[in-house]
C-alpha cells in the first residue's frame, strides 16, 4: 500500500528561518535533514512572516511551497 504525502501542520514563528525539503526524503519532514546531499534538489529557506500554525508540503508537488496548495 502506497503512502500519500499530506500536508504537516506546524507552528511557525515570526521571524525565525526554516529550512523546508524539497526532496522529500528528509526523516524530519518537513524540514531538512540534509538528505537531499544525494540528490539534485536543495532545501528551500524561508522566514515566517508572522506566528501562527502553517500546513507544510511534505510531497514537494506544491508550486506554492513550502506551503501545501493540495496537489498531493
Amino acid at each position: 500500500m502506497k503512502v500519500i504525502p499530506t500536508p504537516k501542520p506546524e507552528e511557525l514563528i515570526e521571524g525565525k528561518t526554516y529550512l523546508w525539503c524539497a526532496c522529500a526524503k528528509s526523516k524530519t519532514l518537513p524540514f531538512c535533514d540534509n538528505s537531499h546531499t544525494k540528490t539534485s534538489e536543495t532545501p528551500i529557506s524561508f522566514i515566517a512572516s508572522s506566528t501562527k500554525k502553517e500546513f507544510l508540503c511534505t510531497c514537494s508537488n506544491s508550486k506554492s511551497a513550502p506551503f501545501c496548495d493540495g496537489s498531493h
